[in-house]
C-alpha cells in the first residue's frame, strides 16, 4: 500500500514527464513563448499592488498600430485591457505600449507608457513605467 507522499511524488514526476515530452514537440517560437507566458504568470502572482475594478474605454498604440479596448482593472503599477483575439495575436510580451486613457480619480485625459506583460485570449496585462498614485492613496 503506497502512503500519500510516494502517490504524490509518482503524480508530479508523470506531470512533468508528460510536460516536458509536450515542451519538446513545440517548435523553438512556442517554447519562447510558453516560458515567458508562465514568467508573466508568477509576476503576477506576485504583484506589489493590489487591483481595481475600473471600466474605462482605452486606446494604446503597440508598434506603431492603434489598438481599442476597455480597462477591466487597474493598480499603480498596471492594468488589464481587454482587445479582441485577433489584436492580442499581433501583440507580444514586451513590447511598448502608449495608453490613453481617463485618469480613475480626475478623470482627465492620461498619456502614459508601459510594457506588456501578459497575454490572454481576450486582452493584455500592461506593467506601468511610472506609478499612478494619486487616487489609489486612501
Amino acid at each position: 500500500m503506497n502512503d500519500p507522499p510516494t502517490i504524490q511524488k509518482s503524480n508530479i514526476s508523470a506531470i512533468t514527464a508528460r510536460l516536458f515530452g509536450l515542451i519538446l514537440k513545440m517548435p523553438v517560437e512556442e517554447r519562447r513563448q510558453l516560458m515567458e507566458d508562465l514568467e508573466a504568470r508568477q509576476g503576477a502572482q506576485q504583484r506589489q499592488f493590489s487591483r481595481k475594478d475600473y471600466f474605462m474605454s482605452v486606446q494604446s498604440v503597440v508598434n506603431e498600430r492603434l489598438y481599442d479596448g476597455f480597462i477591466k482593472n487597474i493598480s499603480p503599477a498596471g492594468l488589464f485591457i481587454e482587445i479582441a483575439h485577433e489584436d492580442v495575436k499581433s501583440i507580444r510580451f514586451g513590447d511598448p505600449i502608449i495608453l490613453t486613457f481617463k485618469h480613475p480619480d480626475s478623470q482627465k485625459p492620461l498619456k502614459i507608457t508601459g510594457e506588456v506583460v501578459r497575454m490572454e485570449e481576450g486582452g493584455i496585462g500592461v506593467s506601468f513605467h511610472q506609478l499612478l498614485t494619486t487616487f489609489f492613496n486612501e
